[in-house]
Parts: C-alpha cells; structure tokens; sequence
C-alpha cells in the first residue's frame, strides 16, 4: 500500500504540474509589455491621469508579445511559477486520488 502511495504521488505531481503549466500557459491572451517599462514616478503620474488619457499615453509604448515571447521573459520571474503552482493544485489531486482508486481496485482484484 506504502508503494502505491507513493507512485500516486509521483505520477500526480508530474502530471499535475505538466496540466498546471500548459493550463496556465493557455490561459494567456494578449500579454502585452511596454517598451520601455514604465517607471515608479511614471506610474504614479499615470495613476492621477483618467484612464483613457493613460491608456492614450501609453499606446505608443505598448507592444504586443506572442505567447512564446511571453513565456521566454516570465519563466525568470517568481509570479509566473506561483500561478502555475496554483493552477496544478487541482490537477495533482485529481491525478492522484484517480491512481489510488485504480491501484487499490488492482490490489482488491489481485487479492481475490
């Protein structure tokens, strides 16, 4: 049984986390990155302007990312590999509680 465990965890961890990535990583439409990056000072200007003369301002300094541009400049960011922690949580217990169910219906059969 000690053995079953842990194999369901091991394959709920990998394939929970191969989901987790490729959902989070699916999920992403339209990132977009200004260049070049908008300043603290800058920001706080921006924040007292109406958002459509922000958004104006702005404009011109927006650039749109393909999704694999996105993913090549996030990896390096700790906010990227938090939310594709958060997305493998449900699939990490889905995986694993389904390979402990079919395991310990192998066992039941084997026993019999």
């Amino acid at each position: 049984m000690i053995k079953l465990l842990a194999r369901s965890l091991v394959i709920g961890l990998l394939i929970g986390s191969l989901v987790g990535f490729v959902d989070y990583v699916g999920s992403v439409h339209g990132a977009s990155k200004y260049d070049p990056p908008i300043s603290e000072e800058e920001g706080r200007q921006l924040r007292e302007l109406p958002i459509a003369k922000a958004e104006a301002v702005l404009a011109g300094r927006r650039r749109m990312l393909t999704r694999k541009q996105w993913i090549v400049e996030s990896v390096g960011y700790s906010y990227f590999w938090k939310d594709v922690a958060k997305s493998s949580i449900v699939p990490f217990f889905g995986v694993f509680i389904g390979c402990m169910v079919i395991g310990a219906l192998q066992l039941r059969r084997e026993g019999t």
